[in-house]
C-alpha cells in the first residue's frame, strides 16, 4: 500500500510541475504580448486591442496552474500561528481536514467548471472581445486547474497515509520519502 502511496505521490508531483511550468510560461507570454502591446501603441500608434483579452485568460492559466503547485509543497495561505500551537496529534488531524477541504474545492472546480464549459459549448458562447475566442477553450483552465488543485491535496493526504510530512520540501527533490 505504501509504495502506491509513493507511486501516487510521484505522479501528482508531475503533474502538479507541469502545471507549474505551463502556468510559468503562461507569464512569461503574458510579459511578452504586454511588452509588444505597449511598443506598439506607444511607438507605431498601433494600439493591438485584442492584447488584453488575451492575457486575461493567460492571467487565468497562470492562477489556475500555479495553485496545484503550491498546494504541493504548503504554501497556500494558512492560520499557522494556531495550528503550530497545538498538539501534534490535533496538528495533523488540522493538516488533514485542510487537505480534505482543498481536494473538496477542487472537485467542486471540476464539476462546476465542466457544466460551465458544456453549457457554453452547447449554446455557442462566444467572448465579446476583439478575439470571439468560443468561451468553453478558456473556461476548460477551471476543470483542469480544479483536477489539479484535488491531486495535489489528495497527495498530501497520501504522504500522511505514508507517514510523511503532508507536503514536499522547498527543494522539490525527486524522492516522495524526502522531508521525513
Amino acid at each position: 500500500m505504501r509504495r502506491f502511496l509513493l507511486g501516487f505521490v510521484q505522479a501528482a508531483g508531475l503533474l502538479t510541475r507541469i502545471g507549474s511550468a505551463a502556468g510559468a510560461l503562461s507569464l512569461l507570454l503574458s510579459l511578452g504580448l504586454i511588452s509588444y502591446s505597449v511598443v506598439a501603441r506607444y511607438v507605431f500608434n498601433m494600439p493591438q486591442t485584442w492584447v488584453d483579452e488575451l492575457v486575461g485568460y493567460l492571467l487565468v492559466a497562470v492562477v489556475m496552474a500555479a495553485a496545484a503547485d503550491a498546494q504541493r509543497v504548503g504554501e497556500h495561505i494558512s492560520v499557522d500561528v494556531l495550528v503550530e500551537r497545538l498538539p501534534q496529534g490535533a496538528r495533523k488531524t488540522v493538516t488533514a481536514a485542510g487537505l480534505a477541504a482543498s481536494a473538496a474545492v477542487g472537485g467542486f472546480l471540476v464539476s462546476e467548471g465542466w457544466a460551465m464549459v458544456a453549457f457554453s459549448r452547447r449554446v455557442g458562447e462566444i467572448s465579446t472581445g476583439h478575439l470571439e475566442v468560443p468561451m468553453f477553450w478558456p473556461q476548460l483552465l477551471v476543470p483542469v486547474g480544479g483536477a489539479l488543485l484535488a491531486v495535489a491535496a489528495l497527495a498530501g493526504l497520501a504522504r500522511m497515509a505514508a507517514g510523511l510530512v503532508p507536503f514536499e520540501p522547498h527543494e522539490s527533490s525527486a524522492d516522495p520519502e524526502a522531508g521525513r
